[in-house]
């Protein structure tokens, strides 16, 4: 069986900043999109900062590294509706945090979570704003960087948490046009041409 190369970028969080083994700069998903479309400007920092502890208390809840007293009562909130859908759901982390680059296209992500939900495997990504139309794109462009190592890979969903909206929290969303990823390189394509012509400024408000 031929070894499968699993392609895994350098990261740098602070400028969140992805590269590959030759130091080669690679586009991130979210500021393709985010560069394209728009959409985030004027985003409360405080939010960004929920959603983003959010993550990563879910993110040890899965990997059994969490810590109760470490966590705020808010974020506890959005742990809890987690919780309930992954319940009610069944839903199985296989894998959380997968970081992955394309050396065919030079982008690069993050993945939340590989998991399973009535026996489909798939990736999943949390989201603690509203739901958003570029989501389909940013999971179809995650399952590409995942599908060569994981060839089995079917699913693809949001799952939204907000405590005291939804039914008990939270909303899963399934993402399956088989378009959503060749528009995410339509994208790709038009952000690339804009910002080599100076029309995208150098930004990270991810």
């Amino acid at each position: 069986m031929k070894e499968i190369k699993i392609y895994e970028p350098s990261f740098e969080p602070k400028e969140h900043l992805y590269s590959d083994e030759s130091g080669n700069r690679l586009e991130c998903v979210t500021d393709i999109l985010q560069g394209e479309l728009g959409g985030f400007e004027g985003f409360p920092e405080s939010a960004a900062l929920r959603g983003t502890d959010v993550h990563k208390t879910i993110q040890a809840h899965n990997e059994g590294n969490l810590i109760p007293s470490e966590i705020s009562l808010e974020v506890w909130d959005y742990l809890e509706c987690f919780l309930r859908a992954q319940k009610h759901y069944g839903i199985k982390v296989l894998q959380s945090e997968i970081r992955r680059y394309s050396p065919k296209y030079m982008y690069a992500g993050t993945c939340d979570a590989v998991v399973e939900i009535s026996g489909i495997k798939g990736i999943i990504d949390y989201k603690t704003g509203g739901p958003d139309k570029r989501n389909k794109w940013q999971l179809a462009a995650y399952t590409e960087l995942l599908k060569a190592e994981i060839p089995d890979l079917k699913g693809r969903w949001n799952l939204y948490l907000k405590p005291g909206q939804y039914e008990d929290g939270f909303n899963l969303v399934e993402h399956n046009s088989k378009r959503d990823f060749n528009e995410f390189l339509a994208l790709f394509a038009a952000f690339q041409i804009k910002k080599n012509n100076g029309y995208i400024k150098e930004k990270r408000n991810i």
